[in-house]
């Protein structure tokens, strides 16, 4: 198959801006429950911060990486 049609394109745009609030929100859900279940299981609050960095360390640097 060829290319997309100009319309398609728009269409993936318009669902990616509509839906990256929701998938932030999913995301800060999915850290808070990482960050509490390493307090709950007795882990110091410098490990819950240590994993909340490389989260946030690993998504940053997917979306900047340079091609």
């Amino acid at each position: 198959m060829g290319r997309f049609p100009t319309w398609t394109k728009f269409w993936v745009v318009a669902a990616a801006c509509l839906l990256s609030p929701v998938f932030a929100f999913l995301m800060a859900i999915a850290v808070e429950i990482s960050i509490g279940a390493i307090e709950d299981s007795g882990g110091l609050s410098l490990l819950a911060l240590v994993v909340a960095g490389a989260i946030g360390w690993s998504l940053i640097r997917k979306v900047c990486a340079r091609p």
